[in-house]
C-alpha cells in the first residue's frame, strides 16, 4: 500500500538499506530482500511510485532475521515461527533463539524448508560441498516457485556430511552409503509392497512394523559385518 509523501522522508529505499547491512551482512542483494519479502518475513511499504521503503522497525526486524539466520542458523520457518511467537516484534519479544546447530537431529526431523545458501549456512559447510553432495544424489532440493528449497533430511545428511568430512572422509565416498540404501531399499520394496492391500489401516500398520524392525535387524547386521571385515581396527571400535 502506498505511503504518503510526509511519511516517505523517514523512510528509505532499498539502495540505501543495503548500503546499511554492508558492513554485517556483505553478501546480502537485493534478491536476497525480495525473497524474505516473497516469504512473509518482511513488509516493506511502497512509495506512490511502486519503490519499497524501508521504516526504522522494518531495518531493525530485517537486521534481527539475518541474525538469525547468520548467528544461529535458523531455517525461515523457524524464524517465522519466532516472528508469530514474538508478536511481529521480534526485537523486544520474549521468544527464546537458540542456535539451530546445538538443537540436533531431533530439532531437524521437524518441518523444514530452506534455500541453499541457508541450507549450507546451518551446517557450516560451503555451497560448493552442498553442490557436491547434490550431484552425488545425496542432498536433493524440491522447486518452490522460482526457488530450490531443501528439507529437514536434506539438513541432517548435510550436517553428517561434514562430520565425515571432519574426520578425513572425503566427500565422495559417501555415496557407497547411498548405493548400499538403494539396493536395500529395493529388496523391502519387493517384500513389503504386496502386503499393502488398498490402503487398509490394519495392513498399514502391519508393513510399518514390518518395515522398521527389518531396518534395525539390517542395521545391526551391517555394524557386525563391517567391524568383521575391518579385523583389528573392527575389534577396537567394538
Amino acid at each position: 500500500m502506498p505511503v504518503e509523501s510526509s511519511q516517505e522522508e523517514s523512510r528509505i529505499g532499498i539502495g540505501e538499506v543495503l548500503s546499511r547491512l554492508e558492513a554485517e551482512f556483505p553478501d546480502v542483494t537485493v534478491s536476497k530482500l525480495r525473497y524474505l519479502e516473497s516469504q512473509g518475513l518482511i513488509s516493506p511499504d511502497r512509495s506512490t511510485s511502486g519503490y519499497r521503503r524501508f521504516s526504522d522497525s522494518d531495518m531493525d526486524r530485517l537486521v534481527w532475521i539475518l541474525r538469525q539466520q547468520s548467528q544461529n542458523f535458523l531455517p525461515l520457518k523457524v524464524i517465522r515461527d519466532l516472528l508469530e511467537e514474538s508478536g511481529g516484534d521480534p526485537v523486544h519479544g520474549s521468544a527464546e533463539v537458540k542456535p539451530f546447530r546445538e538443537q540436533g537431529p531431533a530439532a531437524m526431523s521437524e518441518s523444514v524448508s530452506v534455500t541453499l545458501e541457508e541450507l549450507a549456512t546451518a551446517a557450516a559447510v560451503s555451497v560448493a560441498t552442498v553442490r557436491e553432495l547434490e550431484k552425488l544424489g545425496l542432498v536433493e532440493g524440491s522447486a518452490a516457485g522460482s526457488t530450490t528449497v531443501y528439507d529437514a533430511d536434506a539438513l541432517l545428511v548435510t550436517h553428517l556430511a561434514r562430520t565425515c568430512a571432519d574426520n578425513g572422509l572425503d566427500i565422495r565416498h559417501l555415496r557407497m552409503h547411498l548405493v548400499a540404501a538403494q539396493r536395500e531399499a529395493g529388496v523391502l520394496e519387493q517384500i513389503l509392497l504386496p502386503r499393502l492391500r488398498n490402503g487398509d489401516p490394519a495392513a498399514v500398520a502391519a508393513v510399518r512394523s514390518r518395515f522398521e524392525e527389518l531396518v534395525v535387524a539390517g542395521g545391526q547386521i551391517r555394524d557386525i559385518m563391517r567391524r568383521r571385515s575391518m579385523g583389528r581396527l573392527g575389534r577396537f571400535t567394538h
